[in-house]
């Protein structure tokens, strides 16, 4: 019995496939020469994104139908060139909350080793690394409940020490505790029992009356008045005291 080969299909049937002229070489430059467009196509969207031309980056800007292969211009998975570009490189995704709670945890108590913060000084310091904000701030709070972060504390030794050290009038010290994000009742707290502001800038005058011998008067004069309201004593103190020192020197 003889089989009987399929009936041909019609040369003008839709299930025809189109033969391109030229034969093989017509058949493999045609691929080519989309592919050609579609990169052209992507080259002049990278040089208008580099000139700043930001609204030719609209959501209808999407691949020109002619610079794409038939089997790809009809599919629903080709997207617009202004969602390819705001897709991240595989890997580079943003970190996960653990993650950045791991990572801030273990340079806050890298920094808390090293010397004592207020909470706004070291929230800040951890924000500026680029961890998630919301994992700083629940650490912030952990490391609050479990005393290791105490602001009122803080306050009272940055005084005690800064007082002592840098001979600071309240005023300079009041300045230095609220640029590092203290509360203002901390701060006033913190100064409220410091006294003897006559008697720190007359050590302050004095020990640069000492390195200031030898000059003119007026030239020593100058000196000490600018040491002393860089430390932040009243214009009053500063004169009074100036001029106690320069006479007993």
């Amino acid at each position: 019995m003889t089989s009987k080969s399929p009936d041909p299909i019609d040369r003008d049937s839709d299930l025809a496939e189109p033969r391109p002229r030229g034969g093989d070489s017509a058949r493999s430059s045609a691929p080519t020469t989309k592919l050609a467009k579609l990169r052209e196509a992507i080259t002049e969207i990278d040089q208008r994104h580099a000139e700043g031309q930001s609204e030719y980056f609209g959501e209808a800007t999407l691949v020109p139908e002619s610079s794409v292969a038939p089997d790809l211009a009809s599919s629903t998975d080709v997207p617009s060139f202004a969602d390819a570009l705001s897709f991240d490189d595989e890997g580079d995704g943003p970190e996960d909350f653990d993650a950045s709670y791991a990572k801030a945890k273990k340079t806050a108590m890298n920094m808390l080793a090293m010397r004592d913060h207020a909470s706004g000084e070291l929230r800040d310091k951890l924000l500026k690394r680029d961890f998630l904000p919301e994992a700083v701030d629940e650490l912030i709070a952990k490391l609050q409940k479990s005393r290791l972060l105490d602001d009122e504390e803080f306050a009272h030794r940055y005084v005690r020490a800064h007082r002592e050290r840098r001979k600071l009038s309240r005023t300079a010290l009041k300045r230095e505790l609220s640029k590092k994000g203290l509360a203002a009742e901390i701060v006033s707290g913190a100064v409220e029992g410091v006294d003897g502001e006559d008697d720190l800038a007359r050590q302050v005058a004095e020990k640069k009356a000492a390195s200031t011998r030898g000059l003119d008067y007026e030239v020593r004069e100058r000196r000490i008045l600018g040491m002393l309201a860089r430390r932040g004593f009243a214009s009053s103190v500063c004169l009074k005291v100036t001029r106690e020192v320069l006479v007993e020197d």
